[in-house]
């Protein structure tokens, strides 16, 4: 039996009822309530459209704190985002803009570290700050000296960040400066109100997505007995894509004969030397007219609804740029089961695929723009290409999961690259010293150094027991290197 997608799964919390524009929200299907009217009940007649659903906790320390300890116990979510106002400490900021803070603060000199990464598409101009104050009063000017070490200064964020800490709904911050928490602090708070309206407006513009338009590629290489099996199950689709490219990676078979009787209900995209999978998808990107991409691979295929059933989703939860579906394996013409170890996660998905590639091309619907801001498909991997790629989105978007059983994937003939590449995690480690060198939060860090020790000693085992030492000692050398990053 297939699973539901969770009704809601982003919590916007905000203290006031004059931060929110309530009857913007609620045309795009947003549900925007008080805590007092969910406690009364409200919850039960929540339309919740959007996978979202914004809660006005009340202003200060102990409302904010009474709301999230309901969030935790009556929902909860996958992710909470607090956003509103705040007064500015440092004056190197300028009012105006979103602040993303990395530390949350009170009073009595305790801090948390907060969760930086957004869960929904976040402006490139965000101003990125140490620490926000949650302090018990305003302040207007005559700041102590225990805040003049703050950037920024409200009353909320620390309570909530304590509640969930630790929990398995991860807690985010966005906050608006509207003043410099001085002697002209109402006055400027007032005047940036709109603003801070207009800027919220902005930063929920993803729920204006109306029906995708999607680009579906489908790199092939020497596939004539199943391609045709591909292209025909993106053909039958209930809800089709505005394109499908097919990438002929120089195929020496059948396949482009196969590709051509398919006339202009297909692209034909012919690379001039055999690339790699790699570079074949990255060819299908560049020439996509469409702000979303599918991918399926040439032995795989999709059920009929599967394009139609990830939109529904995109619709449900629109703030993902990620998702993909739950799979049917089919191995030697027989349907197995998946293991354990291969269940997809959902949300913040990035740790658990550290191990091994929980993301399948053939069942992802990704934003194009996302695909071309971390680089495309490393060209230099012959495998674990997507493990790459997938990593180095996750590690700062969440991903979407549409329960059904939507793709359907081939496994147990010997074209496939797992079986010319037996030793697959010798490439993942290459994929992961690469992350390493790029990754400056020591919590990612360490866990990147975990599992990049694990396999390199498994690796270093398997290499020295048949007698490759070259190999051993290449891995040996990366095996080496960690320690710098120690």
């Amino acid at each position: 039996m297939e699973k539901s997608i969770p009704e809601i799964q982003l919590v916007i919390t905000v203290a006031l009822k004059k931060e929110v524009p309530k009857d913007w929200f609620e045309s795009q299907g947003v549900a925007v309530h008080s805590l007092a009217a969910l406690k009364s009940g409200a919850l039960k007649q929540v339309a919740c459209k959007t996978g979202i659903l914004i809660i006005i906790t009340g202003a200060g320390l102990s409302a904010s704190e009474e709301a999230a300890y309901w969030i935790r116990d009556n929902l909860p979510p996958l992710f909470v985002l607090n956003i509103g106002t705040c007064g500015l400490i440092d004056r190197r900021y300028p009012t105006g803009r979103w602040l993303r803070p990395r530390h949350a603060a009170n009073e009595d000199g305790d801090s948390l570290e907060l969760d930086t990464r957004q869960p929904l598409p976040c402006p490139d101009d965000v101003i990125n700050i140490q620490s926000v104050i949650s302090v018990r009063k305003a302040y207007a000017g005559n700041h102590p000296d225990s805040l003049r070490k703050h950037d920024a200064i409200d009353m909320e964020c620390y309570s909530q960040a304590k509640v969930f800490n630790g929990t398995g709904t991860s807690f985010h911050c966005l906050k608006f400066g509207t003043d410099y928490s001085d002697e002209h602090a109402l006055t400027d708070f007032n005047k940036n109100l709109e603003l801070f309206s207009q800027a919220t407006k902005d930063l929920f513009d993803f729920l204006n997505i109306g029906l995708p338009k999607v680009s579906v590629i489908v790199p092939v290489y020497n596939r004539g007995e199943t391609v045709k099996r591909a292209i025909d199950s993106v053909l039958s689709q209930s809800y089709m894509p505005e394109e499908i490219i097919v990438v002929d990676d120089c195929s020496t078979d059948r396949t482009p004969d196969i590709l051509k009787s398919y006339g202009e209900k297909i692209s034909v995209l012919r690379l001039q030397i055999n690339s790699g999978p790699s570079a074949a998808r990255n060819a299908g990107i560049r020439h996509a007219r469409n702000e979303w991409t599918a991918f399926l691979d040439s032995d795989d295929c999709w059920e009929r609804d599967k394009l139609k059933k990830q939109v529904e989703y995109l619709r449900k939860c629109p703030f993902y740029q990620l998702l993909q579906s739950e799979e049917i394996w089919i191995r030697n013409g027989k349907r197995v089961n998946a293991c354990k170890h291969h269940k997809k996660p959902l949300g913040w998905i990035w740790e658990q695929s550290l191990e091994r590639c929980l993301v399948s091309p053939s069942g992802v619907l990704v934003k194009k723009s996302l695909l071309e801001r971390y680089g495309g498909f490393d060209e230099s991997l012959p495998v674990c290409e997507d493990y790459d790629m997938w990593l180095k989105i996750s590690r700062h978007h969440p991903a979407g999961l549409d329960p059904a059983l939507s793709v359907i994937k081939y496994g147990g003939h010997q074209d496939q690259l797992s079986h010319r590449y037996p030793a697959m995690d010798r490439f993942r480690v290459e994929s992961l010293a690469r992350l390493l060198k790029e990754e400056t939060h020591p919590d990612f860090r360490k866990k990147i150094i975990d599992i990049l020790e694990k396999k390199l000693k498994i690796l270093i085992q398997g290499y020295e027991k048949r007698q490759k030492s070259d190999d051993a000692r290449y891995c040996g050398k990366i095996l080496d290197s960690i320690k710098e990053f120690k």
